[in-house]
């Protein structure tokens, strides 16, 4: 049988050491064991499978979304080291999550106890033992994150109470950890680093501006970064370490920092004053003012995907809203333009493209390609209809069995009660067979299975919807369209002579995108072919 291994762990530090050799190594030689076929391997590193989000966004994800297309014959084993590889969320998660996926034919095995879980044997002992494993699993989880918060809270405690305290050795890039206690130590050089860009702030400098000013100059980035990034810029203006403070957060993995607690005065060394702290965030405020009211827009569809054809930088997006013309029309003043020449790396490729232009003709190319039935899909409605779907088919199959064994009772001894067991019984069965039938066509609806004529209509009604005066209907438009727009594209180069674009899509189909005028008209102009 074709097989799929799975590895996980949940941190760096495990991935460090012998995490990967030895579940790769046990797998294999668990499927060689079997003689089952390893066809592939999929790695979550540093992943934790207590919040799930292994199952939506990391290999595990993409693994069912892979079967849910068909990429993956009836039968598959998806082979791991032990239960709690695949999930340590609520016993509850974890058994809807097994009956969805056996009912789409994969058969889960692990090397712990030599199990193996699928559609055909999930009866009441295999319910149990996947329940159980499942809350220990969870509870273990639940335990270890409650005793390492109570380690933090009871270190900030000390700190709020004065208490000289270096909670991590991780400091800020303008200082060091040094000594026995260990101690906060400025390095001399980064710090005149942080004081400049506070100064260039006041002096009037965009974050854009600054970055440009120190790789022009040579100075050195903090840590390995090519150059200077005005991302890493703001990072440092919006800092309170800069100031000595400490802010106290929470980081759940894969959830975004919140903060905990008022901040905690002199945890570091000060590196610039409050003056002129307080003078570059009023500099900073001015300039925001000039530029708000742009919302929640997800600007840039292409963000990670466009690099410049010349340097290979990536392309970023410059926004400048709309700007009135002499004639009294208004145009855009987004764009995008190499971040290698933004930054003054080297690059002589400064074109800039104006972004609402390039977006529309882009769309225009790939977007009957990249959009396919899932992104139409309902999830909100599809796991309770899988779930319903798969213990219909597992109850009709039991139904099926004592049908079976009250006729062949009938057959060797007569009974009529045997007899009325196994009418009643195969009517149960019928009845099973339609509901199926039924919970199949909600299934495939919930999917957004459709034919394609409806497909390309409820794409262009989308598209409609990019300029929808619902800023929420406009976000979540652009949010689907460009997650669909990295699955269909492998790259996506910019080259300003002869200003085009030129898009490989990850099924190898080659784009070449024009910018043409004629007649008095502009646009852009698409050619698509397979290389042979």
């Amino acid at each position: 049988m074709d097989t799929v291994i799975y590895i996980r762990w949940s941190s760096a530090e495990q991935g460090k050491g012998s995490s990967l050799e030895r579940q790769r190594e046990d797998c294999r030689r668990h499927a060689a064991r079997k003689g089952w076929n390893v066809v592939d391997q999929m790695v979550d590193d540093g992943v934790s499978a207590f919040k799930g989000r292994h199952s939506s966004v990391g290999e595990l994800g993409r693994f069912m979304s892979a079967v849910e297309a068909g990429a993956y014959p009836d039968g598959v084993v998806l082979l791991t080291e032990k239960l709690d590889r695949l999930s340590r969320e609520s016993a509850k998660t974890v058994f809807s999550w097994m009956l969805r996926v056996t009912e789409l034919g994969v058969i889960v095995a692990t090397v712990e106890g030599d199990r193996q879980y699928s559609r055909t044997n999930m009866d009441m002992p295999a319910i149990i033992e996947v329940i159980v494993k499942a809350q220990l699993a969870n509870e273990e989880s639940e335990k270890k994150a409650s005793r390492l918060s109570a380690a933090w809270a009871s270190k900030r405690g000390r700190l709020e109470r004065g208490e000289e305290l270096v909670l991590t050795r991780r400091a800020p890039a303008w200082l060091t950890v040094a000594g026995t206690p260990p101690r906060f130590e400025v390095v001399a050089e980064r710090a005149a680093v942080v004081r400049r860009i506070f100064e260039e702030t006041v002096a009037g400098m965009g974050k854009h501006h600054i970055a440009r000013n120190l790789n022009q100059d040579g100075v050195a980035p903090f840590g390995r970064a090519e150059g200077w990034h005005s991302s890493y810029i703001q990072k440092i203006l919006k800092s309170p370490a800069v100031l000595g403070e400490y802010q106290p957060g929470q980081k759940p993995r894969g959830e975004v920092r919140r903060e905990v607690g008022e901040a905690i005065p002199n945890y570091y060394p000060k590196v610039i004053d409050s003056d002129l702290h307080a003078n570059a965030m009023r500099s900073m405020a001015g300039r925001q003012r000039q530029v708000a009211g742009r919302g929640r827009r997800l600007v840039n569809l292409f963000a990670g995907l466009a690099v410049c054809g010349s340097c290979g930088s990536r392309m970023t997006f410059r926004g400048k809203g709309l700007k009135r013309r002499a004639d009294g029309s208004m145009v855009s003043e987004d764009y995008l333009i190499c971040d290698g020449y933004q930054r003054g790396l080297g690059c002589d490729s400064g074109h800039h493209f104006n972004y609402p232009l390039w977006e529309s003709g882009i769309l225009d190319a790939i977007l009957l390609d990249a959009m396919e039935d899932r992104h139409f899909a309902s999830p909100e409605a599809l796991r309770p209809l899988e779930i319903e779907l798969a213990e219909r088919i597992r109850r009709r199959a039991a139904d099926k069995e004592r049908s079976g064994n009250a006729m062949a009772l009938h057959v060797d001894t007569g009974r009529p009660e045997a007899k009325a067991m196994w009418l009643s019984l195969a009517e149960m069965v019928d009845e099973h067979d339609v509901a199926i039938s039924e919970l199949r066509r909600r299934v495939k609806d919930a999917r957004g299975a459709v034919s394609p004529e409806e497909h390309r209509r409820r794409i262009f009604a989308l598209r409609d919807t990019l300029e929808d005066d619902d800023e929420q209907v406009r976000f979540e438009t652009r949010s689907r369209i460009m997650e669909a727009a990295h699955e269909l594209i492998a790259s996506m180069a910019f080259r300003s002579s002869p200003n085009f674009v030129e898009i490989t899509t990850k099924g190898a189909v080659v784009m070449h995108l024009t910018y043409e005028e004629w007649a008095g008209q502009k646009g852009i102009v698409c050619s698509k072919w397979m290389p042979q």
